[in-house]
């Protein structure tokens, strides 16, 4: 008999933004695994079991992992992680609800999604995916920003400077704590950035303008936010000026 895992679309943080699937799926889970760090994100997980708490009816167990790992390749998973991973879902007993929330949309933050397809190999487990919000979806929304009428591409911080081409439309950037954006600001002076960190929830954060104009200002706000809070979820979505 296999365990069941449902991978559970959270949202960026804001309590209102779960939906009723996710709410509905939760309310299935026997065990919630919530991932922890060895760094000072306590309120990190604070969040995932107040979001528990607040929905969840029935009898389950939280049980905090955990998880320090930062993969710099997506393509490799640390040993480790999946060690610690295998080893508290084996012993977990054979039927049980297994439930992870992961931040936004799993389709996008797939960080999670990679591990238990790698534990696929091992365990016999049935997968099941509740999309989230996604933070380019709050983000559009608190800068009222239309995606639709022109390509929109995803890339991260990594990867921004050598795939960058103003044909490529409207860009989002996740994953990009240094901010390379800057690294476009001489050659297109005009770009226009539209910037959030903690969209949806109490303490979100916004600017916008041109690149050259704003990257100073966010630059300042963001190390500013990481000093006070101890981390940063942000996000961004580069685009040319309409003629």
């Amino acid at each position: 008999m296999s365990r069941e895992v449902l991978v559970i679309g959270m949202g960026p943080g804001g309590f209102g933004q779960l939906t009723l699937d996710a709410v509905a799926a939760m309310n299935r889970v026997d065990v919630f695994l919530v991932a922890d760090t060895n760094e000072d994100r306590s309120d990190l997980v604070w969040r995932r079991s107040e979001f528990i708490r607040r929905h969840v009816k029935r009898a389950h167990r939280i049980v905090t992992v955990l998880d320090p790992a930062h993969e710099t390749d997506p393509s490799v998973l640390d040993a480790a992680r999946l060690a610690t991973y295998r080893q508290i879902i084996s012993g977990l007993p054979q039927g049980s609800v297994i439930g992870f929330l992961a931040w936004g949309d799993p389709a996008l933050y797939d960080s999670v999604l990679r591990v238990i397809d790698a534990l696929k190999a091992t365990l016999p487990l049935r997968v099941k995916v509740i999309p989230g919000v996604s933070s380019l979806q709050v983000l559009a929304a608190a800068h009222q920003l239309a995606l639709q009428g022109a390509p929109v591409h995803l890339t991260t911080g990594a990867r921004l400077l050598g795939e960058y081409r103003p044909d490529l439309g409207d860009v989002v950037v996740f994953e990009d704590p240094e901010l390379a954006c800057r690294g476009l600001s001489m050659e297109f002076p005009d770009l226009e950035i539209y910037w959030g960190a903690y969209l949806g929830s109490d303490e979100e954060v916004l600017a916008n303008g041109p690149l050259a104009k704003v990257i100073d200002e966010i630059t300042r706000l963001r190390a500013q936010l990481e000093e006070h809070h101890g981390w940063v979820h942000d996000i961004y979505l580069l685009r040319q000026p309409a003629l």
